[in-house]
């Protein structure tokens, strides 16, 4: 903050025998709202302002051009001297309630101040501290929470000329009595003079202050032997991060500098404005760097053990061979695996299950050293990254670790056991991480066939089915993808039985004849301008299938009648989704399949059934069907009414649209049916004949093959 200025301009005087008109004339003159009032011998003797004259001389009915100045004026005037900042000044005025103040200098007037001078400085000043800290923003880039803390202890104390900071946060997010015993989690600082070994987190509030008041002259006894000087600046900060067992995970702390300029600590009203920019722009970058640093934290560890994840191992895998390379040091893994570990589950049930890995992960936690790297390889598989580790020496500590987890009980007199195969690096130091995994997974398999409960090196003679063209690995492969045939056959044939049951039933009503088949064309008609993905194009496909299943429950009297439905009639009739629902729930595959089913009457409103769902709340699919339902019972004969022109229903399709059904959808539909219509070069005589045939007959259509599929299974 600048000073203000020491010889100001336009500064008019007058002495006691001036007159009251005179002094009018001369603010009209001189265009100012007051007068600076001298003695006889130009000493400093009060103030006369336009406000004086009106409520003091014109109100009294004086004579202006004979009333001296002397009757109106305000003697003993509140003044500031040379050099007084601005802010001081500002303080003056509104505790005064005054609008001018006189700058004086051995008792004479070389100024005045008024409050529209001041304002306008105050604006030019907050804008350019403003411009100042939103450079910091450009330096806090960095997405790691450690970098950016550093880079904070960095640039923040140029913006304050401070010559010493520090930055700690502690995690506060659970209510813990010995939190002040706890280093933070984050510290950092530049040339700041405190011992971070006895940093604690001041639960008490004695590092923190009112959150507009940056300035504090309590300093620390340890600042105080090193030689800071008062006062300091504390920015409090609080950071929000990601959610972790029930609450926010909380970071609390505080930006600490001293060795702060004069003009930092004399001009502290512009020096508070900026640091409350500073903690804004602080509390969001640092923010954003802690929502990373957990996200990046929870992916790197296993939710049910708390121990690394196959990602973290990857990453150190990965790094461990690099390094290896470098420095030509050896290193070993070790894979093990939990011996009838699907007894227990089926035995004792799935909690028993996991708490068995738990137990197990926290047993080899307990063991391992500072640098190996433990992590949850996959169900019930654990992998040891062991630097500086050779094979002999790693099968020492695996063997101490399968005697302690022999001591680990699940349920009385039930203990547990793992295998364990270890692998080297080469000696050449060229192993891909994926090698040495596959010398330990195989090292395993050994132990495994060894009758379990042992540890086993990997060597040589295990070596032959590494080679990619021996049949080993080629049987596998074969046998893997023949169990997903006869798994994926199984399903595809319980859908076209299913899909037979669904032609069966329609075949009865001849108004509903082939209605699901025509809803399957005009869905994935739909589908596809929505850019669909093939995999939910397959399962809105299966829904559109077996969509209207459930009317096998409701009376072919209520289906076929062709008057209007009595409410309890509409009653039954809308019990038809839940009905498909209780017929397919058991059908764990068709899950999202069945959930479409379900919604497939909602409407956009929420004015649907069963459910009252609205909007996005709705599955995609079952909007996706609602629209290709309606549309083809609009464009058929029913009972109930003749067939529409294909224009009339979309007509009445978007007349609904945002109230009924969803617009993007309605909007796909139309579309679809305009690209068939070029298509077939039929502006006005498009039939449905020709949109169904233009699935089945389209070599470019993705969706043409399922179909042609569902069509050709015979009702």
């Amino acid at each position: 903050m600048e000073d203000v200025v020491e010889r100001p301009e336009n500064i008019v005087t007058i002495t006691y025998d001036t007159t009251i008109k005179s002094a009018v004339d001369m603010m009209s003159d001189n265009q100012i709202g007051c007068l600076i009032v001298n003695d006889c011998s130009g000493k400093f003797a009060g103030i006369v302002t336009e406000r004086d004259i009106v409520t003091r001389a014109v109100a009294s009915s004086m004579d202006l051009e004979k009333a001296t100045i002397t009757k109106i004026m305000t003697p003993n005037v509140v003044s500031c001297s040379v050099g007084t900042p601005a802010g001081r000044a500002r303080e003056i005025m509104a505790a005064n309630h005054i609008r001018h103040l006189p700058v004086v200098d051995n008792g004479m007037v070389v100024g005045i101040l008024s409050a529209r001078d001041l304002m306008g400085q105050q604006l030019l000043e907050d804008r350019a501290a403003a411009e100042e800290v939103a450079m910091l923003a450009n330096c806090l880039k960095s997405i790691e929470l450690s970098e950016a803390a550093d880079t904070v202890t960095e640039e923040v104390p140029k913006l304050f000329q401070a010559s010493r900071c520090l930055l700690c946060l502690w995690d506060v997010s659970s209510d813990s009595s010995d939190i002040n015993d706890k280093p933070p989690v984050v510290a950092s600082d530049t040339v700041c003079l405190r011992n971070k070994e006895n940093l604690r987190c001041p639960v008490d509030g004695s590092e923190f202050f009112n959150e507009n008041d940056f300035y504090n002259d309590n300093i620390p006894d340890e600042c105080l032997k090193a030689g800071v000087q008062k006062p300091r600046m504390v920015i409090p900060l609080s950071i929000s991060g990601l959610k972790k067992e029930g609450s926010n995970e909380q970071l609390s702390g505080y930006l600490c500098m001293c060795g702060l300029t004069n003009s930092s600590i004399v001009n502290m009203e512009l020096t508070s404005y900026k640091a409350k920019l500073t903690r804004e722009i602080l509390t969001s970058h640092l923010t954003n760097a802690s929502l990373y640093h957990q996200a990046r934290l929870t992916s790197q560890t296993d939710a049910l053990t708390g121990i690394g994840s196959r990602r973290l191992l990857e990453d150190e895998l990965e790094a461990e061979c690099a390094r290896s390379k470098r420095y030509r040091r050896p290193f070993s893994v070790a894979i093990l695996d939990l011996d009838n570990f699907k007894t227990i589950n089926d035995v004792f049930g799935h909690a028993t299950g996991d708490d068995a890995l738990k137990k197990l992960a926290e047993c080899m936690k307990s063991q391992k050293r500072i640098p190996d790297i433990l992590t949850r390889y996959g169900g019930d598989e654990f992998v040891m990254l062991m630097p500086e580790t050779e094979a002999n020496d790693a099968l020492k500590f695996m063997e101490r670790i399968r005697s302690k987890v022999q001591q680990i009980q699940v349920q009385e007199s039930i203990s547990l056991t793992i295998s364990c195969g270890i692998a080297q690096s080469m000696p050449d130091f060229k192993d891909s991480f994926s090698n040495i995994i596959r010398r330990a997974d195989l090292a395993l398999y050994e132990a495994k066939s060894a009758g379990r409960n042992c540890v086993m090196l990997w060597n040589e003679k295990m070596s032959k089915v590494l080679k990619a063209g021996d049949i080993e690995f080629e049987k596998i492969k074969r046998l893997k993808k023949r169990v997903a045939g006869l798994s994926e056959q199984a399903e595809k044939m319980f859908v076209q039985s299913i899909w037979s049951l669904v032609r069966a039933l329609e075949a009865k009503d001849p108004y509903a004849k082939k209605h699901s088949e025509s809803v399957v064309s005009y869905a994935v008609g739909i589908a596809k301008m929505m850019k669909i993905s093939p995999r939910e194009l397959e399962v809105i496909h299966r829904a559109a299938m077996i969509h209207d299943i459930g009317k096998i429950g409701v009376p072919d009297a209520i289906l076929s009648k062709p008057d209007e439905l009595t409410p309890h009639e509409r009653k039954i009739i809308e019990q038809h989704p839940l009905i498909g629902v209780r017929i397919l729930n058991k059908m764990s595959f068709l899950k999202q399949e069945v959930a479409i089913v379900r919604s497939h009457h909602e409407k956009w409103n929420g004015g649907g059934y069963p459910d009252g769902l609205s909007n996005t709340k709705i599955p995609i699919g079952a909007r996706i069907l609602a629209v290709a339902d309606t549309f083809d019972a609009l464009i058929s004969d029913r009972s109930y009414h003749h067939s529409r022109p294909i224009e009339e229903a979309i007509g009445i399709l978007t007349d609904s649209s945002g109230y009924d059904f969803d617009p993007d959808v309605v909007n796909a539909l139309v579309m679809w049916v305009r690209k068939v219509q070029k298509q077939h070069k039929k502006v006005d005589q498009l039939t449905p004949e020709d949109l169904l045939a233009s699935h089945k007959h389209s070599k470019d259509d993705p969706a043409a093959e399922l179909i042609a599929e569902t069509c050709a299974v015979d009702a």
